[in-house]
Formats: structure tokens, C-alpha cells, sequence
């Protein structure tokens, strides 16, 4: 099967994004800049391209406009697995040498086991046990958000004021929390954003304990403006403990 020409997009990778535009509109069509403020991770820019560019994005990038529009990310990740290999074995192969005339009739025999393996990529990313999914760095560590305890999300708040916004967090693993913080994602923190501490301190917390976590925040002097942070818990050292699972955060809506 000859290669898409240069700039053109392939019916795979057309449907695909298809798919993606079908998400983000079951998701209420969120502006792409509301995308990249959820994500906290990518650009609108980058998010736009996962839907309009001419060639399949990263996965880290069609991850995060998945989790914008909270879609499943272990059945786009096995959606994602398939196009790349399909669109990986319908590049335009290289001119065979005069002496291996014989090799370009069995040229569909690679390109039918490159689309049995997209197949079955797709079975082992649903089966459960992914190993795509990063492990934290203590077995056995593990943690869930329980509840918002202060500032419910969207919450209308004053300009250059301050409150304070309250989780409850519970160890669902067996390994003890000990001198453990709250890490803000957006560092350093742009202009007209909401000031708080680098990172907050996480109360020592045994296994299947639950922890409150309080963080102090200023609203911009200037209104309106969106202000949501992310947050990733870390170690003395700064090093991220639950790489895998998504940030909790805080949203307000700073309006005079």
C-alpha cells in the first residue's frame, strides 16, 4: 500500500482525530485554552494540533487533551498504539535492489503482522496490569483524593484577597507518609496568577489514614480572571511519589 503524500493525512489518522473532536464535544466543546489550563501540562497551541496537525501527536500530548476532557486514557492509549502502527508500517518503503525482485511480492506479509500487533496492543493496554503507567517510587505507595473540604470548584472570589483552600487526602497503601509536601506544577508562577507557597507540608499520614492539607492563597489585584493550580505530591528531595496519577488542584473565579 503506497505511502500518504507529504502533508496529506491518512484515513487512520483523519479517523483518529475525528474521534478526538467527538470527545472534546461530548465534553461540553471546552475552549482549548480551558483544555491546557486543566491539563496544566501542554499549551492550547499543542492540544490544537492533536485535532488539525498533519501527523499523529505524542501520546504525552494526546494524553493530557484526553484528561481535559476526561476520557478514558487506557482505551486512547490503545487507540493511539494502533494508528502509530499502522501509520508506521504505510510509509513509502525504500526502493528494493534489482537483486531482490522476488521480495517485493511478499511485501504485505510485514504489514499484516504490523497490523496484528497494533491488535494486539490493543488487548494488552485494556488488560489490566498496564505497564505503561509509571510505578511510585515506594511498592506499595498509593493515594486518593477524597474530598474538596473549602472552596468548592468555580468558586467567585474578591481580587487581592485571601482564603484558604482545604483537601482531605487518604493513604490507600501501605507505606507510611512521612515528610512528604504538596508541590505547585506551574513554577515559576506567571503574572496575574494566584500567589501561594511552592509547596505545602503533608501531615504524616499512616496507611489507610486520612490527611487534611491546607494552603493559603491571593487572589490577583486585577478581576476577572480564571485562577486554577495544580498540585503533585513530592519528597524532601522534591521528587514526584505518584507520577501516575493526575495533580489535584484548586479552582476560583476572581470576580470584583
Amino acid at each position: 500500500m503506497p505511502g500518504a503524500q507529504a502533508g496529506e493525512r491518512t484515513p487512520e489518522l483523519e479517523a483518529f482525530m475525528d474521534e478526538l473532536r467527538k470527545l472534546r464535544t461530548r465534553a461540553g466543546e471546552p475552549s482549548f485554552r480551558k483544555m491546557a489550563a486543566k491539563s496544566g501540562a501542554v499549551s492550547h497551541a499543542t492540544l490544537h494540533l492533536t485535532v488539525t496537525g498533519r501527523r499523529l501527536q505524542p501520546w504525552e500530548t494526546v494524553r493530557e487533551f484526553v484528561r481535559a476532557c476526561d476520557g478514558d486514557e487506557e482505551e486512547w492509549h490503545a487507540r493511539w498504539q494502533g494508528v502509530q502502527l499502522v501509520l508506521s508500517a504505510e510509509r513509502e518503503p525504500e526502493p528494493a535492489p534489482a537483486r531482490s525482485r522476488w521480495r517485493s511480492k511478499r511485501v504485505l506479509v510485514p504489514l499484516a503482522l504490523v497490523l496484528v500487533a497494533a491488535i494486539a496492543a490493543v488487548v494488552v493496554v485494556l488488560l489490566p496490569g498496564d505497564e505503561g503507567t509509571p510505578e511510585p517510587p515506594h511498592p506499595g505507595d498509593s493515594s486518593r483524593f477524597v474530598a474538596d473540604v473549602t472552596i468548592p470548584d468555580d468558586t467567585v472570589v474578591k481580587p487581592g484577597t485571601q482564603f484558604v483552600k482545604v483537601w482531605e487526602l487518604k493513604n490507600t497503601g501501605t507505606v507510611e507518609w512521612k515528610k512528604r509536601y504538596l508541590r505547585r506544577t506551574d513554577l515559576p508562577v506567571a503574572p496575574g496568577a494566584c500567589r501561594t507557597p511552592d509547596r505545602i507540608p503533608v501531615n504524616d499520614t499512616a496507611p489507610q489514614g486520612n490527611v487534611q492539607v491546607t494552603v493559603t492563597v491571593g487572589t490577583p489585584p486585577t478581576a476577572p480572571a480564571d485562577c486554577k493550580v495544580f498540585w503533585k505530591m513530592v519528597d524532601e528531595q522534591d521528587r514526584e511519589l505518584f507520577p501516575g496519577n493526575r495533580p489535584i488542584y484548586f479552582s476560583v473565579l476572581v470576580r470584583s
